[in-house]
């Protein structure tokens, strides 16, 4: 049996020996499981510390949280409280050998790829040698040239960006994660089972009303991800400017000719300048939609067409689209 368990680190009023103790209630307090569990720690890259402190008194620069952790890292027998709690002389403690326990730290490291860029770039002197730009001084760079980069970090550059020598030893392997492709992105729009598209065709559906994606339209959408360089976590910006306006007309026409029977995302909508002020297009009327499929039958814009989805995808989409 192995318990996995995701923590955030950071200052929350904690010591790091509380993530052994949430990794023993999400063993349900076996100690033999949890000595073989496996602990992701986040956003590590927020402990760095970025330059140095002339406050003796009080550690703010996050080197406190890396010191702490290099005993539990390297292995060896911690004691935490049963409760849970800070260290009391006279409570009861657990012991956990930690030498067995996977730590895997993982963080987004902004700039890391500059660091990179600056160890790898060789001297230009002299004339018809290459000019290169500073990455530093530069704006939003292209997430391929980013991964490339990344895929060629090492200890130093780790050392460099603010983690403390001792803390990036512990750890052998460094592995970046490429960016997501365009077409990665279409997929993250509709293929899991909690995609972004079928939440919002969940929420649309609560009030009998269709919405349908073009395939241009997903391409433009996840283009503009790109763009942006926000990657998954823009996609749903982008979708909520292009359907915000619907979602608040829909329910004002419920009934007569001027009922909305679907919503139509299509690439000259996605597109188009944000000057225009274009939103997804509202289709009203009984039958619209079909009227709206025949026009479009001779054009070279094919629908995604909705595919019901049934079992457990159904109730955890009715529990996200009221949340939203």
């Amino acid at each position: 049996m192995l318990s996995f368990l995701s923590v955030k680190a950071g200052y929350v009023g904690e010591d790091v020996e509380s993530i052994l103790y949430k990794l023993l209630m999400a063993a349900e307090f076996d100690v033999a499981a949890a000595q073989q569990g496996i602990v992701y720690i986040d956003e590590v890259d927020k402990i760095t510390k970025k330059a140095e402190s002339l406050n003796i008194s009080r550690d703010v620069s996050g080197e406190g949280v890396q010191q702490a952790l290099l005993k539990m890292l390297e292995g060896t027998v911690v004691s935490i409280s049963e409760k849970g709690t800070r260290k009391n002389p006279r409570g009861e403690h657990i012991q956990i050998d930690t030498k067995d326990i996977l730590f895997i730290c993982g963080g987004a490291f902004v700039d890391l790829e500059k660091t990179i860029a600056e160890r790898r770039q060789d001297s230009s002197i002299g004339f018809g040698a290459p000019v290169r730009t500073n990455m530093r001084s530069s704006g939003l760079t292209n997430a391929a040239i980013t991964s490339s980069l990344l895929e060629l970090a090492e200890s130093s550059d780790l050392v460099a960006y603010g983690l403390i020598p001792e803390f990036v030893g512990r750890f052998p392997v460094l592995v970046s994660i490429s960016a997501l492709s365009e077409d990665q992105l279409v997929k993250v729009l509709m293929e899991p089972r909690n995609a972004l598209g079928r939440q919002y065709r969940k929420l649309f559906s609560m009030d009998n009303v269709k919405l349908h994606f073009t395939e241009g339209a997903m391409r433009q959408i996840a283009k503009k991800a790109l763009a942006k360089n926000t990657g998954a976590r823009g996609l749903r910006s982008i979708l909520e400017n292009l359907l915000t306006e619907a979602m608040f007309e829909i329910p004002e026409a419920t009934s007569g000719h001027n009922r909305i029977d679907a919503v139509v995302v299509d690439e000259e909508v996605v597109s188009s300048p944000k000057s225009e002020g274009k939103v997804a297009k509202i289709l009203r009327g009984v039958g619209a939609l079909e009227q709206y499929l025949l026009e479009q039958e001779g054009k070279d814009s094919s629908l995604v067409i909705d595919v019901p989805q049934e079992g457990e995808a159904e109730s955890e989409l009715t529990a996200r689209a009221a949340v939203m």
